[in-house]
């Protein structure tokens, strides 16, 4: 007999039904496989599924599992912060007072989320993040705007194309203007070959800054080797560009600063993402990613 597996689907980095990222949340994943959640989340076809059970920390609220349509993924922030949405709306997380900190299990261990709540429903949720580490800079322009459509001058020179992770390692790919986000195209075959072959690459990450008045960014996300061409909104992004626009000056945390990173624009499902980012005494980024979410729908899939 085939067994009814349910399911919230959610729209995160939203405040609207319809805009920002889909996520599908099955909400009772303690009986399925790794390979019938990957069958799932191939059969969704969303940029990434979440998977519920019951934490094997004390401490944590639940453990989740993300699948990409072709792999598990070990962190990622709109799947966190949806599924925190989900749980907080079904009273899954208490929400006691009008700010609750809460911890999930992820794949690379617990992650702090912080749910604002008024009436008792959830209003906001930030993700905490680890520390960023930054690795490898890159000074090939032309290849980088090749296998993005792009010419090489619209790559802006003045800072580096590096990569930078909080758990997910993306390569940042600063663009002079709008105009050259929107030319950018997801090419597998392209992005592949800037990298060597058999290694797994990190997803890249195009952005276009505005300095003048308050701080924002405008960016893509491409990732066609797991199954996602263009991703709407990309949270485990959102906190390493946080660092990165730290460490190069592009804002000054004293101690502390927040600002919006629009996605999805291109895509037609535009988002919003709200990053902080703290400089400690050690000099070091605390970080966190946030935005609000709209449940769309929910349903059953028969296995």
């Amino acid at each position: 007999m085939s067994r009814k597996i349910p399911f919230a689907l959610v729209d995160v980095f939203t405040s609207r039904p319809f805009g920002g990222n889909q996520l599908a949340v099955f909400t009772d994943a303690a009986a399925l496989s790794a390979s019938e959640m990957q069958e799932l989340a191939h059969e969704m076809n969303f940029s990434e599924s979440t998977f519920v059970m019951t934490a094997e920390y004390p401490r944590a609220a639940r453990r989740v599992r993300i699948f990409a349509p072709r792999r598990e993924i070990q962190m990622a922030g709109h799947p966190t912060v949806g599924t925190t949405w989900v749980l907080a709306s079904r009273g899954e997380i208490a929400l006691e007072s009008a700010n609750v900190n809460a911890t999930l299990q992820l794949g690379i261990g617990p992650v702090t989320v912080t749910i604002e709540s008024t009436g008792g429903k959830p209003d906001f949720v930030w993700m905490a993040h680890r520390e960023p580490e930054f690795g490898a800079k890159r000074s090939d322009r032309g290849r980088v705007a090749k296998a993005l459509g792009i010419a090489a001058a619209e790559i802006r020179d003045d800072l580096p194309m590096q990569i930078v992770s909080t758990g997910n390692p993306f390569i940042f790919v600063p663009l002079r203007a709008l105009d050259a986000l929107a030319k950018c195209a997801p090419n597998e075959a392209s992005l592949a070959a800037l990298f060597k072959t058999g290694e797994r690459s990190p997803l890249i990450y195009m952005f276009v800054v505005n300095e003048s008045g308050e701080f924002a960014a405008r960016s893509r996300m491409f990732a066609p080797q797991d199954g996602v061409p263009e991703d709407p909104a990309t949270g485990s992004a959102a906190a390493p560009f946080g660092a990165y626009a730290a460490a190069y000056g592009l804002i000054k945390p004293q101690p502390s600063l927040s600002f919006l990173i629009q996605q999805g624009v291109e895509m037609g499902r535009p988002s919003e993402i709200r990053v902080e980012v703290v400089r400690k005494d050690s000099g070091a980024f605390a970080i966190r990613i946030g935005g609000r979410c709209a449940i769309v729908g929910e349903g059953a899939i028969f296995l």
